[in-house]
């Protein structure tokens, strides 16, 4: 519905039809045979990972009668026993656990997925990239970017990153996954960055932490150190997309800079000698 980008097919002798590989977004599905009315079901939302079914019945009718179902059921996923969580980009930009990240931890919208049941944060005591899944390590975590695998070959970890404005959409699957996420036995985390559209559309953002901003870390008052220490972040850039052929080719792109200082202050106190007990 955003592109006006359109797929055909036609039903076999039972009345089935599929589509395969469809994008996530909005759709609209219309069916019409001789000799029969013609049905049009909108606000179809296909999201990531999911084999979405939408039934349409055709009766015998005027051919210039048209049936409008102008909303859709609930999408429910009954061809798999995975469980998937899917976030769409409204809430990697409005939800506080999806932007405030350092530069250590620069997972975007990935950070939503602690919102999901049998998710939990690795507490810092675990190896790895991401939470913990299921209860297992963190280095059981897979990284997908639009169905390509974004695995670093060195150490867990995705090789890239997308930010939170670039975000579409983001699934996180944690259980009995199909064969084509089999790559570890923890969280799959399934990225789609956006695309254009035939609106011409873009944004100029910044995501602003520092000292005067957040309170006095009771780590640091315990060791006797009363003044907040230097935090200075700035994730700051522009997003622009639209369409270079109408309804056929599109384009997006994303710009993004990351500046970070912090005071490298000492997890517990440094003692020195006293005059006394100086050589």
């Amino acid at each position: 519905m955003d592109t006006h980008v359109s797929r055909a097919a036609t039903t076999d002798s039972t009345g089935l039809y599929r589509f395969i590989n469809v994008p996530v977004g909005h759709y609209e599905i219309t069916a019409e045979a001789p000799g029969f009315t013609k049905q049009v079901l909108t606000n179809l939302n296909v999201e990531l990972n999911r084999t979405l079914t939408a039934n349409l019945r055709l009766v015998v009718g005027a051919v210039s009668t048209t049936v409008d179902v102008m909303e859709a059921r609930p999408a429910i996923d009954t061809t798999t026993a995975q469980l998937a969580s899917t976030y769409d980009s409204r809430a990697a930009l409005q939800l506080n656990m999806a932007s405030n990240v350092t530069a250590f931890n620069n997972l975007g919208a990935i950070n939503l997925s602690l919102l999901s049941a049998g998710v939990a944060s690795s507490g810092g005591v675990c190896y790895g990239t991401g939470p913990s899944v299921g209860g297992q390590r963190p280095t059981n975590n897979t990284f997908v970017i639009d169905g390509v695998d974004n695995n670093r070959r060195d150490v867990t970890g995705p090789i890239a990153v997308i930010s939170n404005e670039a975000t579409g959409e983001f699934t996180l699957i944690q259980n009995m996954m199909s064969p084509e996420f089999g790559h570890s036995s923890g969280g799959t985390f399934n990225v789609v960055p956006k695309t254009g559209t035939n609106e011409i559309h873009g944004s100029i953002y910044d995501y602003m932490q520092n000292r005067y901003l957040n309170a006095l870390d009771a780590s640091y008052k315990r060791h006797g150190i009363s003044e907040r220490q230097r935090l200075d972040q700035n994730r700051l850039g522009a997003t622009i997309g639209g369409p270079i052929v109408k309804d056929k080719l599109f384009y997006f792109g994303n710009f993004e800079y990351i500046p970070y200082g912090q005071a490298g202050t000492p997890s517990s106190a440094v003692y020195a000698p006293t005059p006394r007990e100086s050589p």
